[in-house]
């Protein structure tokens, strides 16, 4: 029999990246239980071999009707379903699954009285602001790519449901994250320590990185928060160049580093008739334009520090946490 101290987590987005960290963290909470929404049977029976607290129901954000049995008595929410990457076949998807997904949690949740709802989300949600470093209370500015649009749009969704229905919102800003079992290219780890990285874009450009783990740490922290709720949160400290991540790769896996930067506006054009080609033969494009119009942005430096105050968020340093990934990536080749 359930504990009446038990309390549901409803997880969108389990499956992903990110998503497998979070289970993990949150099945360190000996009082939840989790609540998985799953595509497929594969997914539902790997997840559900987790642990006997994981228990999955197929459906999909896209489809409203299949959130109502995910949040049924759920506690909390965490959205972390959408599509995370520079490029899609069908550019439409960014707004599918990340804007109008992210509503269908929103209103969900709000049918179910959900406690907490975490919708995680990205800096570059802000676009580019007119203010460099930026905080939570920063006005956004221009959105360089279709993924930081979508995100800022369904950011905005959130919070309209939460001043005008008193939806129990919390957005997390996660930076750059980096660690073992990323699927997508987005990082550019593979390729770099496969040596099939000929130049850098942006060189001197600043972002900022988070190790995975920190990433599930940071949701979870917000997730349980007695104040997170109306708060929004800018997640990761670890700065580097372009040019410095890469020369940690480059120490790591002992290979070289390309020493030529080429200029972003040389590359666009170029850029976008890889695009057409990669229409054509429904295969990623090696530089998708998104990228280089948010390099050619120039730095996106934020402030954390109201993370590392209200959540107490600790941050493994950048070199630790592209280790990882190289090893996997050698691993891989062993």
């Amino acid at each position: 029999m359930v504990e009446a101290s038990i309390r549901t987590i409803a997880v969108t987005g389990a499956t992903g990246f990110v998503g497998g960290y979070v289970l993990e963290r949150l099945l360190e909470e000996p009082d939840l239980v989790l609540r998985c929404l799953v595509r497929s049977e594969k997914d539902a029976s790997e997840l559900g071999a987790l642990d006997e607290r994981v228990s999955c129901v197929r459906g999909d954000i896209c489809e409203p009707a299949s959130l109502t049995p995910l949040v049924k008595g759920a506690w909390g929410i965490i959205n972390l379903a959408g599509y995370r990457d520079f490029w899609s076949l069908r550019p439409e998807l960014y707004d599918e699954l990340n804007t109008q997904g992210a509503q269908n949690v929103f209103r969900a949740a709000l049918r179910a009285q959900a406690h907490k709802v975490v919708q995680v989300s990205t800096p570059l949600a802000f676009g580019i602001p007119a203010d460099i470093p930026f905080d939570e209370e920063t006005a956004p500015g221009p959105h360089p790519s279709h993924y930081a649009r979508s995100k800022h749009h369904a950011d905005q969704i959130g919070w309209r449901m939460h001043a005008e229905r008193g939806l129990p919102l919390t957005v997390v800003h996660l930076a750059a994250v980096i660690g073992a079992g990323d699927p997508r290219p987005t990082m550019e780890v593979r390729r770099a320590v496969e040596r099939r990285l000929p130049v850098l874009v942006g060189a001197d450009t600043t972002y900022t990185y988070l190790h995975v783990g920190d990433a599930a740490e940071a949701i979870v922290r917000a997730l349980l928060s007695p104040d997170s709720t109306g708060r929004r949160y800018l997640i990761g400290t670890e700065r580097a160049t372009t040019r410095d991540y890469f020369s940690i790769i480059g120490d790591l896996a002992n290979v070289p580093v390309p020493r030529i930067n080429l200029p972003e506006r040389l590359l666009i054009p170029i850029a976008r008739l890889l695009e057409q080609w990669a229409r054509w033969t429904k295969t990623r494009p090696a530089i998708p334009v998104d990228i280089l119009k948010t390099t050619a942005a120039g730095s996106l430096i934020f402030d954390g520090t109201r993370a590392k105050r209200e959540l107490g968020m600790q941050y493994t340093p950048l070199r630790e946490a592209l280790g990882e990934a190289v090893e996997e990536v050698r691993a891989d080749a062993a």
